[in-house]
């Protein structure tokens, strides 16, 4: 899940909005229809995706669409100035392909394979690393756990291929706990294999990321593909929470021993359809696109 993720944890307020063949098909997802709570208003709340996010105008993520399909989004790599794009490359009308490159010369490049089911739901993916030294490059593969009702994300098994090697050597096990329909916490363990392949739990070191005090309110990012956000959450798992309905109003990562802690606060103000518009100092703007 990236080396250096934990640097990138601490971002401050930017961290608090972190985080191809065939564009033109359609991603058939429901831009409005979620569960995020119109807190019972009888007008439906207008058709619209996330366009853009800004911090005193500087653009922090963007969002571009080609009609209802989503085609690509740049986001803001914490608080370094390299900024990721990811593309969207569909494959019978589903998102079958999305490859981020960062904007600075020898950033990883990861390129992802997904599968996702009718529900936009990502049940398998592939991930190839390419960096610019090929002792870290790598191949990861990912298995997915849902729930009974095939709704909740339970937990996410990737087995990893390094600096060429064809057997997997390393994993991280991430497994999920909700608050309703909201992922409360993820607790990753990241460590070695076993001779058989299987995760060596002694080897493993945890990092848990807490998604605290959700709102009832609309998810900016419920708006755009899920499986979008749940590859980029494999980069940068302090972003799991964005595959949720609400908006947390706290970020908390425990990384490994002795490492503190790392909180960060998050706050919102809404329009009359309960989507944010910006945070509770103005300063960071939520730009959205009707559809």
């Amino acid at each position: 899940m990236g080396k250096n993720y934990l640097f990138k944890v601490i971002t401050g307020v930017f961290f608090g909005l972190l985080v191809s063949c065939d564009n033109s098909s359609s991603d058939q997802f429901e831009p409005s229809a979620n569960n995020g709570g119109n807190n019972g208003n009888t007008t439906p709340p207008p058709a619209r995706v996330l366009e853009k996010i800004t911090s005193n105008s500087t653009i922090l993520e963007e969002y571009t669409m080609n009609g209802t399909a989503f085609q690509k989004g740049m986001l803001k790599d914490g608080s370094t100035n390299n900024y990721y794009t990811g593309t969207a490359t569909y494959i019978n009308n589903k998102i079958g392909k999305i490859k981020f490159i960062g904007s600075i010369t020898g950033s990883m490049v990861y390129d992802f394979s997904v599968s996702e089911n009718s529900k936009g739901n990502v049940y398998s993916a592939t991930c190839t690393a390419t960096a610019a030294v090929a002792l870290d490059s790598f191949i990861s593969d990912y298995i997915f756990t849902y729930d009974a009702d095939g709704k909740k994300l339970v937990k996410i098994l990737e087995k990893r291929k390094v600096a060429g090697n064809s057997a997997y050597s390393l994993f991280t096990e991430s497994t999920f706990t909700y608050i309703g329909d909201n992922i409360f916490k993820a607790d990753c363990a990241k460590g070695t294999l076993t001779g058989t392949g299987d995760p060596n739990m002694v080897t493993a070191k945890r990092t848990v990321y807490s998604y605290q005090n959700y709102d009832s309110k609309i998810n900016p990012y419920s708006t755009l593909p899920k499986s979008f956000f749940t590859a980029w959450s494999l980069i940068r798992p302090e972003n799991f929470y964005r595959i949720s309905p609400n908006n947390p109003t706290s970020v908390f990562v425990m990384p490994p021993a002795p490492a503190p802690g790392v909180d960060t606060p998050m706050t919102y103000l809404y329009d009359a359809f309960n989507y944010p518009v910006s945070d509770k100092n103005q300063v960071l703007k939520y730009a959205y696109r009707t559809l």
